[in-house]
């Protein structure tokens, strides 16, 4: 196998910068790969894992930073496509492994099974990225515990509120979602739980496919004299569940009720220096929503962004960096207060 370019003659590669001799020894050392293994994959799982971690959160870092400019172009044409994606991953693991092998000491199981709790105590929504990749969006009020590294065979949350969850596929490693007596578990899809204290529990749906179930309770007996048996119903998008906690009845759907959902169906949208005021109006048309500010500086402004497959909350999020401001949420309304 070639000599491994440094990190930083990939970075120079990355920006154009590199000369006729450099990009003949990055394409040399990248065909040199047919029959090579790599050395992550020979790693134990718990070190992948770390290693998997550092390189989604640096990369997350580097995805931010493009938002707010809404100048990246993630997808590159031409013939040197997959090198481009092969050299990414390479790069990104040389940097990991420099990384861990200079400022990383070894991960305890105590810090394995580190519990974070969040609680929302804020007037917006507001989001967390899992150590999976997943994203959960926590509104008001609401609280989300987990491990802050998931174990190697499952993935499991517990919440009190309501969240909207856009879950990383693995199919190794369920995901599952403890509200209440209520358990969501899927490997890959978006959903919002809505699971308040003394209200009724939903579960809806928007892409993919969600297992809803209800555990036995061991000492309740029904009418017949019989343990209740275990509840669990299969939901589809658009589709949604219902748990009232007192009849203990678990109901399926077949359509969501509640018209606040499509905040969380995703659109593409631009605007080119498009005054805020004409901005709120297209959002509300497209979300069914009621975005306003009463703050003149914001009205005045305008927005220059492209919004590809995006839902509202994240295009609020990359707003709030764009314009410095930030937004209130109650019910149907989004109003946006200046940071300044």
């Amino acid at each position: 196998m070639q000599k491994k370019p440094s990190a930083k003659i990939l970075e120079k590669y990355f920006k154009g910068d590199c000369n006729k001799s450099e990009i003949a020894d990055i394409h040399s050392w990248y065909e040199s790969f047919e029959h090579d293994r790599d050395d992550i994959s020979l790693q134990p799982d718990d070190e992948k894992e770390a290693l998997r971690v550092v390189m989604l959160n640096n990369i997350r870092k580097n995805i931010a930073n493009a938002e707010i400019n809404n100048t990246i172009d993630l997808k590159p044409q031409g013939p040197n496509r997959s090198l481009f994606y092969f050299i990414a991953g390479i790069a990104a693991t040389l940097l990991i492994v420099f990384f861990l092998k200079y400022n990383m000491r070894d991960i305890t199981s105590e810090e394995k099974k580190e519990e974070i709790v969040v609680n929302n105590k804020t007037n917006a929504i507001q989001k967390i990225t899992l150590s999976d990749g997943s994203r959960v969006w926590l509104s008001p009020n609401s609280q989300l515990a987990y491990l802050k590294l998931f174990d190697k065979n499952s993935r499991q949350v517990t919440m009190n509120g309501e969240a909207f969850f856009e879950v990383t596929k693995d199919h190794k490693r369920p995901f599952s979602i403890q509200s209440g007596r209520v358990i969501t578990k899927v490997w890959g899809t978006s959903f919002r739980i809505r699971a308040f204290k003394n209200e009724i529990t939903k579960v809806e749906v928007v892409t993919g496919k969600v297992s809803v179930s209800i555990p036995a309770q061991e000492i309740n007996l029904n009418r017949t004299g019989q343990a209740d048996k275990k509840q669990e119903i299969m939901l589809l998008p658009d589709q949604e569940a219902t748990y009232d906690n007192i009849s203990d009845h678990l109901i399926k759907n077949a359509e969501i009720k509640d018209p606040l959902i499509n905040i969380w169906k995703k659109v593409s949208v631009s605007f080119e220096n498009t005054p805020m005021r004409t901005v709120f109006s297209v959002l509300n048309e497209k979300f069914k929503v009621h975005i306003k500010s009463d703050d003149q500086d914001i009205n005045a402004d305008s927005l220059n962004a492209v919004f590809t497959d995006e839902s509202l909350p994240a295009i609020l999020e990359m707003m709030k960096k764009i314009l410095n401001v930030n937004y209130q949420v109650s019910g149907t309304e989004f109003v946006l207060i200046s940071n300044k």
